[in-house]
């Protein structure tokens, strides 16, 4: 079994919801056996705030997530480099999708997520908050100040930004003050499908040049507009379009499973719905001509060395 790195997973929602359903111990009991199962050894747990959470609910997921985490007996909390490499069956690395609860006090709540062993962050996610704008938002405005303040304090700490939900100004804006390491966690190329998640080649060439991550992502409407191609094979396509464009150096998986979210599994491809199979990703690239190696780099050898790259 190929091993498998997921650059985006939404189990702080996952967290929070079973614990208000009475639940505990939620990795262990929800999420990992389907995760151990499809090869996943590295899963970045993002904590989702799609905009009107506060900053105390932004608090209150991500220590739930940590408290669940260490309740899990084959997990591993990832705080340092040397921990990717630990051996255990699951590497944890915490991360933030949104920071919309953090617009006061930007420079102590970075440091607050920092010293909670926060990885990887967006400002934003669909939404047009104080820092930045998403994709849903007024296209004509970027980041803010407070937005730059939050770039520069989260490369600082050698924070990863992330910018897959960030509208087109936004994603300028961004690397324009790029002092650090900047990628997208879950996008695919809108070459290939039209949709306002994805990334236009100017951006995927933009984003390498800066060495860059991609994380493709297995959501039906991101990989193509026709529901007989939300399949394997068209998201493999994404694959080989970006290898081609931005060099295989810069692509991983970002796969954002939609398995925690009631009556969104048909948003999903029709042939991967839930990460148990998500072997037949690889499968399919053998199908369409990758060799092992590339394989490899996709699967999780690009992560590790990029993610290991801002860690100590």
């Amino acid at each position: 079994m190929m091993k498998l790195f997921d650059f985006h997973a939404d189990t702080g929602y996952a967290v929070m919801k079973r614990r208000k359903e009475g639940m505990q111990d939620i990795i262990t009991k929800d999420q990992l056996q389907k995760r151990l199962h499809g090869g996943f050894s590295w899963v970045c747990m993002a904590s989702y705030f799609e905009g009107s959470e506060t900053w105390e609910q932004m608090q209150e997921m991500i220590i739930a997530l940590h408290e669940e985490i260490a309740l899990c007996k084959d997990a591993l909390l990832v705080k340092q480099k040397a921990d990717l490499m630990a051996d255990v069956p699951l590497h944890a690395i915490c991360t933030v999708e949104g920071m919309c609860g953090i617009k006061e006090d930007v420079t102590e709540r970075i440091d607050w997520l920092y010293d909670h062993d926060i990885k990887i962050a967006s400002l934003a996610w669909n939404d047009e908050n104080a820092l930045a704008t998403g994709v849903k938002g007024n296209p004509n405005r970027g980041l803010s100040e407070l937005g730059i303040q939050a770039v520069k304090r989260m490369h600082s700490h050698r924070m990863i930004v992330d910018v897959s939900h960030a509208n087109e100004k936004t994603f300028w804006d961004i690397l324009a003050h790029c002092e650090g390491g900047v990628m997208a966690t879950h996008s695919n190329a809108r070459a290939l499908s039209d949709h306002p998640r994805n990334l236009k080649d100017e951006q995927l060439i933009a984003l390498a040049k800066q060495g860059g991550m991609v994380g493709v992502v297995c959501c039906g409407a991101f990989v193509h507009s026709d529901p007989l191609k939300k399949d394997i094979a068209h998201m493999v396509e994404h694959m080989r379009y970006l290898k081609d464009l931005i060099g295989i150096e810069h692509i991983a998986l970002g796969l954002d499973f939609m398995d925690d979210y009631d009556g969104a599994m048909g948003t999903m491809l029709t042939d991967l719905n839930e990460p148990s199979k998500a072997q037949r990703i690889i499968a399919e690239m053998r199908n369409q001509g990758f060799d092992e190696t590339q394989i490899r780099m996709i699967a999780y050898e690009n992560a590790l060395r990029y993610l290991g790259s801002y860690l100590s």
